[in-house]
Parts: C-alpha cells; structure tokens; sequence
C-alpha cells in the first residue's frame, strides 16, 4: 500500500512538473502587449505556414520538374543515340553490295586467268560499286578490301596484302569474323574514329576469301556528341568503352577524381537509365552503343539545369507577390483591431476622477470593438454623473448635519422647558397652549434624534405636530390624511414629508383668503410607494413651476430655492430620495395659479435600493 501511494505521489509530481512550464507560457502570453500578440500572430499564423506550404510547393514542383527532366533527358539521349545506330546499321548494309559483288567473288576465287580480263571486270564491276558505296553512305571515308588469295590489283586503290589487316585487327578478333556479323573496332585519338570489318565469303558461304573494311569518318561520332552537347551546353559527355575505361570525355566543367569514379561506378551498376549521383548533385543520362561495344554517359551538375528556368523565377515572383499581399491584408485588419485599442487604453490611463468628462474622440466605427467604444464614453458619462451627485448629496448632508448640530442645544432643557410650560397651561387651564407645547415638543424630539433612517408612520406624525400648531394660528387650516395602512411600514429617510408640507404652508395656503385645505394621500403598488401631497392654495406660475421642474431634475441650481428657514428644501429632498430609493425616484409638481399644487413623492421599492417594509409590529 505505501508503495502504491508513493508511485502515485511521484506521478502526479512528474505530471506538475511537466504542466507547469505550459501555464507559465500560457500566462506569458496572456500578459504581452497587444502589438506583440499581433506580431506573434503574423510570424504564426501568416509568415511560417506561408514558408511551409512555399517550401512543400517547391519540393514538390522541384521533384516532379526533376523527374520530368530525367525522363525527358533520358529519351533524348536515347533517341540521339538510336539515330547514331542507324547510321551505323547502313554502313553495315554496304558490306551486302560486296558480297553480291559476282565480279569481285571471281577475283577473289581467283577465277580470272587473263588480266586483261581482270582489269575489265574490275572497271565496269568492282570500282563502280566502290564508288557506289561511297555516294549511299558519306560517312564512310574509305573501303578497304584485303584479299586473302589473291595478288593482283594490290597495286589498285582500295585493295591492300591481307597480312596488313593485323594493323588493324588482332588475331583473335580476325577469328571472331562470322559470316553474319561483323566486327566494329574503335581506334583511340583526339577524337575517337570507328571502323566495320566483315569477311567476304564464297557462294556457298563456305570459306572466307578476304576481309572488307569500311572505315567511318570521326566526324559522325562527333555529330553524335554535338547534338547531345547542344541540348545542355554545360553538360559533360563521357564515351566508356566495356571494361569501364573513358576513352574520350568532352566536359566543359571540371570533376574531381572522386566524382569521376562514382559516376563509373554507377554506370556499371545501373547501366543504361537516368539517375542521380553525389549526393543528388549530378545528373546521370546513358546510353549504350551495342554495335561499338560503347556508352555514352552525360552529366549535368542540378544547379545548372534549373538555374535559368523561367517557372522557377515566376514561381519565386509569385510567392514574393503572394506573401506582400498577405502581409498587407493582414496589417490593414490588424490595423482596424488595434489601433482603435490601442489608443482607447492611451486615453484610459489618462483618465481620472477630475476629468472623466474627456471622452474618447478618436474613430469609433460600428463592430464589437466601436460598440465597447460607445459605451465606454456613456459609462464615464454616468460616473462623471454620479461622481456629482454623490459630491452635491455628501454636501447638503454635511450642510443638514451642521445645521441639527447648531439645533441641538441643550435638548433635554428645551424637552423639559416645554414639558413644563406644557404643564403649566394645563393647570391654568389653558388647553391650546398645553397643546401647542406638546407638538413642539415632538417636532424637536423627532428633530433632534439619532439616526438617518425612519418609516413613514414617524414622517406622518411629525407632519402632524407640524400641521397642528399651524392649525392654533389658522383656525380656517383642514388636514386630511388618505393612507394605506402597508405603505406606513416603508422605511425612508427623516424629513422628506415635512418640507413638503411647510412649501405648501408658506408658498400655498398662507397667501390664500377663506378655508385652507392640506391633503396627504399615502398610496402603494407592487413596486412604488407614491405620496402626494396636495392644497388649495395660491398655486405656481408656469415660468417659476418650469425652472423648479429643471431644479428637481438636476438640470440647474438656484440657490433661492435651497433650504429656507424651515432646514431642508425640495432640492435636498428630491436628492436624498434618488440616493436612497435609486433614480427611477423622484419629485413632480402639478400647479396652476390660483388652483393649487399637487407635489407627488415616487419611492422606488426595488431589492438593490435601500427600500424596505419595517416589519415592527
């Protein structure tokens, strides 16, 4: 068991060492520059499968080339060298006029007794056919007959002593003489020359009277050459006899002695066929010449071949071309993703909580990219937004705080100065006095206590202290209250009931003559808690109503509509609200002069606000 938990233990080390190095890549990656990904990307992506199709492309091409040249050249050389053994195949054929020669079989029997008769049958028979077999084939330099019985017409051209032809002809190969072959020899020189013997026989093909030698003019193993020479003019040409030795090469570049011997070397082993050699550096093309006892061996060095071809250059061209447009079209799409990013993360940098204004000026265009743009400028747009309400609100709250702290003299010496001033009425009997005491006393506790939060149960109350020591001075002053009893239990911050009312005192009822109406209408739905607060009083010009609608909405600041002398003003109060309920808070006022004015609270009741129902009992 402990070995097992020991091997398992080294595997899954093993296994961390070899992920770790792929996560350290990873992260590397992940944490380059832009620029650099996009660089990585095109050497990735675009440069190396570009080389690695190009090079595969060119093997291919270089291969298939190749082997079409091998062939191609191959068929040449052969073709060449057909025409050569043809040419030599006629020249064999001439051997058949001499035979068929009767006149010349006579003298060569020895058939003629009188030379006169001799000499006649030698010119209307024998030397025209001579001269016959020099016209059919011109390659043919000189015909040379060796009689092997016979003397006379030694003295004539074209007839030699028959020991003469071991000048030419060794003995075995006199031998090998057969009456339907005959016997190619090559003789060594500056340029190699060429010669066909065959043996002249009776009728009956009985015996052999003589030896008829066609020399061949050096000129036709020289056409021979030139024509393969002026196929590739930098080739070399090797002409190997049957024991493998060189007896003439015509090379315009030199080879070592290494080189030499490989390429001899496979001409005994592979023969006649095209193959490669040092290295796939050379080019080897043979051919055989059966009826010499010869090869012809061409080389071509590979470089050289392929080296002027006009394939080859427009393919290179063309890749060249192919890749630049590559490279192009993907800097212009680079270009499109970047440089929009690239200047966004400038300007990102450069942004901060005093210049969120600055938005981003520069091409946004219509794609994912234009659409992260966009809502970059209007999200710095709501944070320069909030950054100035959160400012405007920290600052009426610190302006409020100042304020209740310079209320808060002695709270308990005014309760108890109230409570006994209270006390005293009542006992003098004076119950209006008792009563308005009582009502102070609850404004400057409810004023005066700890704490932002209250529910709507408290801001009705103190409204309706508020109310009821403005109803001991004006006794024609009627509340109504229309509440919903689940809308009381709605948590909400202190004193946002008591300016409304005190607006509609001082800038409402108070100007109007007869009986004066306050009403409070506390509603509910499923997501609002909605507080109008209405009265019948002088009501507001549609000038003034229109720049109060602008103030409440945070489109303008007048300082003339800011707290007055009752602490906190609808501005501070539409504020508060929208910080605590959420901006889909708010105030609204319905006024015609002379009518009225409705002031409606909207309290959003939503989970991310700080709304909720107080479930005190």
């Amino acid at each position: 068991m402990l070995q097992a938990l020991v091997v398992h233990s080294t595997y899954e080390r093993n296994e961390q060492i070899m992920i770790n190095p792929l996560i350290q890549l990873t992260e590397k990656i992940v944490n380059m520059r832009i620029s650099t990904k996009m660089i990585m990307g095109y050497l990735i992506l675009v440069m190396l499968p570009f080389l690695i199709f190009a090079f595969f492309i060119y093997y291919q091409l270089y291969d298939k080339m190749l082997t079409q040249y091998q062939l191609a050249n191959q068929q040449n050389i052969e073709q060449v060298t057909g025409n050569m053994d043809s040419s030599l195949a006629k020249i064999e054929s001439l051997y058949s006029i001499f035979q068929n020669n009767s006149a010349l079989i006579y003298y060569l029997q020895g058939e003629y007794t009188d030379d006169r008769e001799l000499i006649y049958s030698y010119l209307k028979e024998i030397s025209p056919a001579i001269s016959y077999a020099y016209l059919g084939e011109p390659y043919v330099s000189k015909i040379t007959i060796y009689p092997k019985y016979q003397k006379p017409l030694l003295t004539v051209q074209g007839f030699r002593d028959y020991n003469e032809i071991d000048q030419s002809l060794k003995l075995n190969e006199t031998a090998s003489l057969r009456p339907v072959k005959g016997l190619w020899t090559t003789y060594t020189s500056d340029m190699p020359s060429v010669a066909y013997f065959h043996n002249i026989y009776n009728a009956s093909y009985k015996s052999d009277l003589g030896i008829i030698q066609f020399a061949v003019n050096p000129s036709l193993l020289n056409e021979y050459l030139l024509k393969l020479r002026n196929q590739h003019p930098g080739n070399a040409l090797l002409l190997i006899d049957h024991d493998g030795n060189i007896i003439y090469e015509l090379m315009s570049v030199a080879f070592t002695h290494s080189q030499i011997s490989d390429i001899l070397s496979e001409v005994r082993d592979k023969g006649d066929k095209s193959y490669l050699a040092d290295r796939n550096q050379l080019l080897i093309n043979s051919a055989s010449l059966s009826r010499l006892g010869l090869t012809v061996v061409e080389v071509n060095k590979i470089d050289t071949l392929f080296k002027f071809l006009p394939s080859q250059q427009l393919s290179v061209a063309g890749g060249i071309a192919l890749l630049l447009m590559l490279s192009l079209l993907y800097y212009l799409i680079v270009t499109s993703l970047t440089k929009r990013i690239v200047l966004l993360s400038r300007h990102m940098r450069r942004v901060g909580l005093d210049s969120l204004s600055n938005h981003f000026t520069g091409k946004i265009g219509k794609d994912e990219i234009g659409f992260l743009i966009s809502n970059y400028n209007a999200m710095i747009s709501r944070m320069d937004e909030l950054v100035n309400r959160v400012q405007k609100v920290e600052l009426l709250k610190k302006e409020a705080d100042f304020k209740m702290l310079q209320a808060q003299i002695q709270p308990h010496f005014l309760y108890n100065t109230l409570e006994t001033m209270r006390m005293l009425a009542r006992g003098n009997n004076d119950l209006t006095v008792a009563e308005m005491a009582f009502s102070l006393g609850n404004i400057l506790r409810y004023s005066l206590s700890k704490g932002n939060d209250t529910t709507l149960q408290d801001e009705l109350e103190n409204v309706r202290a508020y109310i009821a020591i403005h109803q001991i001075r004006m006794r024609d002053l009627h509340f109504e209250l229309d509440v919903v009893e689940s809308a009381l239990l709605v948590k909400c911050p202190r004193f946002i009931l008591q300016p409304l009312v005190e607006n509609s005192m001082i800038h409402g009822v108070s100007k109007r003559r007869g009986t004066k109406r306050i009403m409070i209408r506390l509603l509910m739905d499923e997501e609002h808690a909605i507080i109008e607060v209405s009265d019948n009083g002088a009501g507001i010009p549609q000038e003034k109503l229109a720049m109060l609608t602008h103030i409440l909405n945070g489109k303008m600041i007048d300082p003339s509509f800011e707290a007055d002398g009752s602490g906190i003003g609808l501005s501070n109060v539409s504020e508060r609200i929208k910080a605590y309920f959420g901006m889909e808070s708010g105030i609204s006022i319905t006024s015609s002069a002379g009518e009225g004015t409705v002031c409606t609270l909207k309290l959003a009741l939503k989970e991310d606000s700080h709304a909720e129902i107080d479930d005190r009992g």
